[in-house]
């Protein structure tokens, strides 16, 4: 196996079995004890998602895309202990707002806990993919999916106390994640990862470089929530359970496709510092044809087995429902696209764009959404999700062809 055969292997492998083993815990929860539990679990996992944006600003895209040029590794290191305690500030406040019992806080800040050594590992994972070692990480991954599904299972199976399940996860699992990543650093750059608070003076502009790419990572987010905030408070909650069930396995189709192209972020970002504008153009219509392919063969899949599973899975009622989840699979295709492209604007320097593409995408799928939705229902919801998906490929697609890097210093042409 070639050495970019095995980093794609390996970490997309990594990434499906972490994502597997939260989504098994997310299931079995309720089978364990009851849907009260789930419910706490569901809110904690809402709540994270959204200061995981805080946590991260989308830094660690451009700490790879970066190399270490614009910032040092110690300038990232400062500013990941930033973000992460606002993060966890936020989180209070929100703990606060909504009226949070203490099982519920507590379940939210663990998992808040659990996120964030996961986000501060990404220091270490960032350097690594630098480096051409994204096989490593995707085995760090492999290991701490299934060190903090048994660290949550064990203990939640025996004695069945949440709180004390996902407080483990996050210090045993997390921990282990952060401990392997921090070793194969130590092992492949011959030295410790650079850690001085003192050295602080680019604090503010990585801050600065972060907040619009932390703008670009919310759109797509909210075009995935919004309908079903809108299905709920038009159609009830019946409707709007039953489209949440057929959205959720779809999100296993961006996380492959995000696994296989990670590998090839310092490409795009070596094209673009070369001012390689026509490579950049060439290779990311190449990723979007093999976006394209692999959708369509999902697509097949999905025509061909779906129905059979989600009967198997939820009985009969889901069933009239499935033509509508074909929809979903070719509207996450297109989410995909957005998202890889919107990679590649973060390599061109261009958050600041992709911010302002994603946004634009962003005010016309929510005029669309309000349109639809509550005259349509399901079949306004799924289209409309499929339109704002579309839109916001395109816009991202237009940036990244008809924008030249910002960081090119001598043009092709």
């Amino acid at each position: 196996m070639s050495r970019l055969s095995s980093q794609i292997a390996y970490n997309t492998i990594g990434n499906v079995v972490t994502l597997a083993f939260q989504w098994i815990v997310v299931m079995a929860i309720p089978k364990i004890t009851d849907f009260s539990d789930a419910g706490v679990f569901a809110v904690a996992l809402s709540i994270t998602s959204l200061m995981n944006i805080v946590a991260t600003m989308n830094l660690p895209q451009y700490q790879v895309a970066d190399q270490y040029e614009k910032f040092s590794e110690n300038d990232y290191f400062v500013s990941r202990l930033f973000t992460i305690t606002l993060s966890f500030l936020f989180c209070g406040v929100a703990v606060i707002a909504f009226g949070y019992d203490v099982t519920q806080a507590l379940v939210i800040f663990g998992y808040m806990v659990y996120r964030n050594f996961i986000h501060f590992s990404s220091l270490y994972l960032a350097t690594l993919q630098i480096g051409s070692h994204l096989d490593y990480v995707g085995k760090c991954m492999i290991l701490e999916g299934v060190v903090s599904f048994i660290s949550f299972m064990v203990p939640y199976i025996l004695i069945k106390d949440l709180v004390l399940a996902t407080a483990l996860m996050a210090f045993i699992g997390g921990g282990a994640y952060l401990l392997s990543l921090s070793y194969g650093y130590r092992k492949y750059m011959g030295r410790k990862y650079p850690m001085r608070l003192s050295e602080h003076s680019n604090l503010m502009p990585i801050v600065i470089v972060g907040i619009p790419l932390m703008l670009s990572i919310i759109v797509p987010i909210a075009i995935t929530s919004i309908p079903k905030l809108e299905l709920q408070y038009y159609w009830g909650d019946e409707i709007v359970g039953v489209f949440s069930t057929l959205t959720a396995p779809t999100i296993i189709i961006p996380t492959l496709i995000l696994g296989v192209f990670s590998p090839f972020i310092v490409s795009f970002s070596n094209m673009s510092k070369n001012g390689d504008f026509r490579q950049v153009r060439i290779s990311y219509l190449k990723l979007c044809a093999a976006i394209l392919l692999f959708g369509l063969t999902t697509l097949v899949v999905s025509i061909l087995c779906a129905e059979f599973f989600f009967e198997l899975l939820y009985g009969e009622y889901i069933v009239e429902y499935i033509g509508y989840f074909h929809v979903m699979i070719v509207g996450i295709i297109f989410y995909s696209i957005g998202v890889c492209g919107t990679t590649v604007l973060v390599t061109k320097d261009q958050g600041k764009d992709a911010a302002i593409l994603a946004f634009c995408a962003l005010a016309l799928s929510i005029t669309l959404m309000s349109i639809l939705i509550p005259s349509d229902g399901f079949s306004g919801a799924t289209y409309s999700l499929l339109a704002a998906y579309a839109l916001f490929a395109l816009f991202i697609t237009v940036g990244v062809l008809f924008r030249k890097p910002n960081l090119a210093v001598t043009p092709d042409h």
